[in-house]
């Protein structure tokens, strides 16, 4: 007998009696998936079949994981729109840039040693998003540039494990770094063009040990650490420098 609402809003009592409402979705997935965003709100995705008695006892085992995730989240500000103006810093590959702002009869973004140099056009400078949109199409040049040899250069130092080269995707994202599917398909946030390398490098790491191990067991942090034993390090200073500067 099909579900009689497969899709919609649910709750969940847990032991201690507390009620967590979650937006539920089935699709044709082979696992169950916990997403936790930033205002607080909580999604569940299940394989078609799976019955909700799983679904609640998924949810059972990793409730001290769910509550520690929706605490910091509501913790930390909200991601913040980076507002540009001439004369201002930002970071880039973890250094700072000036951003030197001129009129023009074109719009084009330019790195100068310590400068970015964006020359933009009158009705460009008129748009809401106008210079923000030069910056970031200049931004997205350098992931393609950077991102790519970053992630030959892990691969090259995991290759004992002979996983496949992935198919690299570069796409802003909301709540997460990056991800990687079965498909040896790693996505990175557009936003980690501003971190150093050395953060690049621990997302894509982790995202490569997906290849091994698709979930987050003691054995996945096994083999991360087997290849990057500092990643707790780099995973903190990632997490201090958007904070810090952006609000991520």
């Amino acid at each position: 007998m099909p579900e009689a609402n497969p899709k919609g809003l649910r709750e969940y009592r847990h032991d201690n009696g507390d009620i967590l409402p979650f937006d539920f979705i089935r699709s044709a997935r082979k696992t169950i998936g916990l997403y936790v965003h930033r205002n607080g709100s909580v999604q569940v995705r299940a394989p078609l079949r799976v019955p909700l008695a799983q679904i609640y006892l998924f949810l059972h085992e990793r409730w001290d994981w769910l509550i520690l995730q929706r605490s910091r989240f509501m913790e930390e500000p909200a991601p913040a729109q980076v507002s540009y103006t001439d004369g201002e810093t930002f970071l880039h590959l973890g250094h700072p840039l000036m951003l030197r702002v001129h009129s023009a009869s074109h719009n084009l973004a330019k790195r100068t040693e310590n400068e970015l140099h964006v020359s933009i056009t009158k009705d460009r400078q008129e748009q809401a998003e106008g210079l923000a949109g030069i910056i970031e199409l200049w931004q997205r040049r350098e992931a393609r540039r950077v991102f790519p040899l970053r992630l030959a250069f892990c691969h090259e130092a995991m290759k004992s494990l002979r996983i496949p080269f992935p198919e690299l995707k570069i796409r802003k994202m909301r709540s997460r770094w990056g991800s990687c599917t079965r498909k040896a398909v790693v996505t990175l946030n557009l936003e980690l063009i501003r971190m150093p390398p050395d953060s690049i490098d621990y997302v894509i790491t982790h995202e490569l040990c997906h290849l091994v191990e698709f979930n987050h067991s003691s054995r996945f942090y096994q083999v991360q650490s087997q290849f990057m034993p500092d990643w707790k390090e780099r995973k903190q200073k990632l997490e201090e420098l958007a904070r810090a500067n952006y609000g991520l």
